[in-house]
């Protein structure tokens, strides 16, 4: 049994930012999505604003509540949702990375040179690009320190 989707009213475009203070380098677009004719750009927010803080950790978790209630969206956000598997236990799941990254708590620089040290020992390069890194050409690899 399939489920109708709801027709999306906004599409969000979220140019994100993991640095100390994301806030500040977190851009939220918001476009309307009509039924006919171009998209239109309606809001565009720096996080910190939306949030009253650039803090990383207080101003992402405003930014999860906004997806959260959110309501007939779309959202687009432009992060790597994983570490290239080479850098990872054989055969590891999102699960998996998900609990190393909860092992560095806000430790992230600390988790991205682990992420190094683990790319050094495998005797190759130590920026492991995933596929989707390279195809779209993208300037750093996921663990890097601007991204991480």
């Amino acid at each position: 049994m399939s489920i109708p989707l709801r027709p999306f009213r906004s599409v969000y475009g979220v140019d994100f930012s993991g640095a100390r203070l994301a806030g500040r380098n977190t851009w939220i677009a918001r476009l309307t999505a009509p039924v006919r004719g171009p998209a239109r750009l309606v809001e565009l927010h720096r996080l910190e604003t939306l949030a009253g803080t650039a803090d990383r950790a207080a101003s992402l978790a405003h930014l999860v509540r906004l997806i959260r209630t959110s309501d007939a969206a779309l959202w687009a956000l432009d992060f790597p949702f994983g570490l290239p598997v080479e850098v990872m236990a054989a055969r590891a799941g999102l699960a998996a990375q998900f609990r190393f990254l909860a092992e560095w708590a806000e430790d992230a620089y600390g988790a991205g040179l682990e992420c190094l040290q683990r790319a050094r020992r495998l005797g190759g390069p130590m920026h492991i690009r995933r596929l989707s890194d390279t195809e779209a050409k993208a300037p750093f690899d996921c663990y890097h320190y601007r991204i991480i």
